[in-house]
Order: C-alpha cells, then structure tokens, then sequence
C-alpha cells in the first residue's frame, strides 16, 4: 500500500483487477462523444505501439506519437470499456497545483533540487495543457480560475504558509504564483467561503470538462484515419519473452502484436503488472454534481438589494452552492482531510471527496455511503450561502478510481528488465497520486518521446522514471514504514 502523506484508506496490497462492466455514471459522461463505442478493423499485422487506456495519459501519448514526424506510425488505443470511462471521466475537471503541501514531503525524499523540478513540472501543465486544447480546437469548457486552497483547521493553514515560505527561499519563481489570503471579509464576500474558512492561498488554475477534450482530440485522429481505436476490449496479459522481436497483447477479442506495449491504465497498473501493486495503490473517490438552481426573479424581501447586487457582480447567480466560478477550490479541513469544488458557469457544481475512509479497491461500479452523505450536506457547513436544501439539486452521483503511489510521484518509462524480467517491450506510464491533471499530460508525453527515441534532457523530473534504484528505495520504505529517500541521479 502506499505510505504517502496524501493517503488516508484501508491498508494492503491489491489487485485491482480489469474494469467493471457496470461502472457508476459520471456527469461528464450525459453527452457521448459519438465515437465512444468506436471498434477499428482488427489489426492483423504487427503494429508499432499499442497504448493501454484511452485517458489523458493514453490520449497524450497517442497526440505526441502521431504528432511526430513518423506518417508510417501505426498506434493502437485499447479501452476496456467505452473511449475515456476511467479516472479522467470520473475526476473534478480540476488543473490546480498543490506545490506548497508536498514540499516537505518532496525535499525530504528527492532533495531540493529535484522537489524543485518537481514542482516546475506540475505547475507547467495549466499552460501546456491550456495550450494544447486551443491547438485542438475542442470546446470542453476551459475557463481559467483562481484556484484557492481554502483552510478550516488553523494548525494545516499556518503548516502550508510556513511550507510555501520554505519554498519561497529555494524557488522564488514558484512561490510568486501563489497569495496567501487571511482578510475574513474577502475570504466571505468575495470567495464565498464560511465563517469557519480561517485562510486560503491562491494560484492559478482552470476547470474544464475533461472527457470532452481527450475525446475530442481522439475522435479527431480516429476521423484522419490515423488512430487504430478497440474499445470495449479488455487485456488479459501481455506475453513478452526476452529476444522476440513483438510483444503479443492477449485481449478478449483477439491479440495483437506490437513494438512496444504501453501501460496507460493509472490505478489499474498493478493487474497486468503485479509488480508494482505493492507500490500503487487503487483507491475509490466520490464526486456529485449540483445541477444549476434558477436564480431569483423578484423581490421577496428588504435583502433583495444586497441579493441583486451580488449576482450582478458574479456569473455563479444560480448556484445550489452560492460560489463563482472565477475561484475553483480545495477544502482543507485538516492534513490528511479535504474536498475540491469546481463551480461551473451555468451555475453547476462538482464537488468531490478525496479525504479519509477511502476504500482501496478497484470497483467504480459503487459509491461510499459516509463519503456521498458529506458530498450531499457540505454546502451548510463550508461556504456562505449555499441554497436551502442543496442536496436537492444533486443530479449525478458517481466513483472513480485513483492511484496513491508509494513516493507521491508517476510512475513512467520502459520496464527495467532487471525488475522486469521478460517485459522488454513495456512501457508504464501512470500512478499519479490522486492528481493527474497535473501529472498525466506531460508524463505521457515524455514516454511517448522515448518511445521515438528522443533525447528529452533536463526537461522532466527523473524521479518519475522507472529504476532499480527508485524500485530499491520504496520497497526498503515499506519495510521500515517510513517515507521513501530517493535521490534522482539528475
């Protein structure tokens, strides 16, 4: 199981098993891309890549490949279930960093350097990913925030400003992005937050609608031509012997042989690589989604003045939850406990529970009672005036799985046969610690030019990547139940 500070759920080592059939149904599922049950011609010959998952890991993978100078490149995207029906489909729609809270933790077990790197690395994908959508051309509803970790406990604030001063003496460009915020009058009126909010840090951020884009941009390589697509085909292995020249990956519906084999599955890794369940762990979240509330038409009362002024100063007019949709949030309400919310423009909320009483499981086929009654009545105890009876307006209600990794950080690159005996042609590209829209798109791009052979230099941290020595250190934390030290060799 993982021992990292960001993981409160049931301890154990856990196959997480293949995707079930009936999975809950999130929100960003109610409009179907129309390639969502897309099955290409069944390749016959042997391909260059075959890419296992169709999330942001799997769709930024297939983008950097085909995006090459390489026109003859064959690519096939495998899906257990329909095209982007895991994590990504199931998370908050949330870009926001959270530098700060892992300092420690990240100087402690890579040094300062690389929690530098580190750091730089998630804070590039807000721009990257931002990027990349209006290259795309897809509307998934990307609207920039400012994203606010706010705090309800007054031990974890003064913990997280004193974190965010550390790094200030060690990576000033970093810390300037963020602003500590402590005035109650504005943390009420203008962020929305309760009376029991004692301080927040803001930062850039963004929302967006995420199974929109990564279908987007797969519906469009699938369109060209240029994308081999079987979804609703599940891997039962991957046979890999030492001097063969292909892979074969053995599904349900046939096998395919490949190049390199890619493992794009997230919390799922540790099925088809039972080596690294003691390293990852799949962990079930919670998410509802507050539909928009009709916004007031009339006056009704001698606060309908102060009322209207409100939502003439704010888009969020018709929210079950009173918040605007310039800020996205995180809830602190102690170290290891904490929500985020997203509030969208018309007037929806997602808000999801991330804390404790997780369960370490692989089944997004249910939901947690303790975590959906929460989801259902926070408004009354967290923000300024949420809508009388909010829980009224929940329209979906849905899990997903996450994947806590020992050490806090991915897990990517080709499989070290030393390890991995028989795996030469694998590739791991996942485990982003129940944060992977700032982990996953530039992860799986830095796989994918490794794949092609590239040099990528400085440009990634070297934590992430699969070694012995890394493989080393976190099996020697599990024995000592203490936090792996692991210093990259940069």
């Amino acid at each position: 199981m993982s021992g990292a500070l960001e993981g409160i759920y049931e301890p154990g080592i856990v196959d997480p098993g293949v995707p079930v059939s009936s999975p809950t149904k999130p929100f960003w599922h109610s409009n179907p891309h129309p390639h969502a049950n897309h099955q290409s011609p069944w390749p016959t010959t042997a391909v260059d890549v075959v890419v296992i998952g169709s999330g942001i890991s799997g769709m930024s993978l297939v983008r950097t490949l085909l995006s090459t100078h390489r026109p003859d490149l064959r690519v096939v995207l495998v899906e257990a279930r329909s095209l982007c029906s895991g994590a990504t489909a199931r998370n908050g729609g949330h870009i926001k960093t959270m530098t700060f809270a892992m300092w420690e933790e990240r100087r402690r077990s890579f040094g300062i350097a690389e929690a530098v790197r580190l750091s730089e690395f998630e804070h590039s994908h807000l721009e990257t990913m931002a990027a990349a959508i209006r290259e795309a051309g897809v509307d998934c509803d990307l609207v920039l925030t400012e994203g606010v970790e706010a705090y309800y406990d007054r031990k974890s604030f003064d913990r997280a400003v004193a974190g965010l001063e550390d790094m200030r003496a060690h990576a000033p460009h970093l810390a300037d992005k963020h602003t500590v915020y402590t005035d109650r009058d504005r943390l009420r009126r203008v962020m929305k937050l309760s009376p029991r909010c004692v301080g927040a840090i803001g930062v850039p951020a963004a929302s967006l609608w995420p199974y929109k884009w990564i279908t987007g941009v797969l519906g469009g390589f699938i369109d060209a031509g240029r994308l081999n697509v079987q979804t609703h085909t599940t891997v039962r292995a991957v046979e890999d012997r030492d001097g063969d020249e292909f892979a074969v990956v053995r599904t349900d519906r046939g096998d395919i042989k490949a190049r390199h084999v890619v493992h794009a599955t997230n919390a799922w890794l540790g099925h088809l690589l039972p080596e690294l369940r003691p390293f990852i762990s799949p962990v079930r979240g919670n998410v509802v989604h507050y539909g928009p509330v009709p916004a007031k038409s009339k006056s009704d009362n001698d606060d309908d003045n102060r009322v209207k002024a409100d939502q003439a100063s704010s888009k969020a007019t018709n929210s079950a939850l009173g918040l605007d949709p310039r800020f996205s949030l995180w809830l602190r309400y102690g170290d290891k406990d904490y929500d985020y919310v997203i509030q969208r423009r018309d007037g929806g909320v997602v808000a999801g529970r991330a804390n404790t009483g997780r369960r370490t499981t692989g089944d997004d086929g249910e939901t947690d009672l303790p975590a959906m009654a929460h989801l259902r009545g926070l408004g009354d105890e967290v923000v300024a005036s949420p809508v009388p009876g909010a829980a009224a307006h929940v329209t979906h209600a849905w899990s997903g799985i996450l994947a806590f990794s020992q050490d806090a950080v991915p897990f990517a690159g080709r499989l070290p046969p030393a390890l991995f005996p028989g795996r030469g042609h694998q590739w791991v590209c996942g485990g982003y610690h129940a944060t992977g829209m700032i982990k996953a798109f530039r992860t799986a791009q830095m796989v994918a030019r490794l794949i092609l052979g590239e040099d990528v230099g400085d440009e990634y941290p070297r934590s992430i990547l699969v070694t012995e020595g890394r493989i080393a250190a976190l099996r020697r934390s599990l024995d000592l139940g203490e936090l792996p030290v692991f210093k990259a060799k940069l």
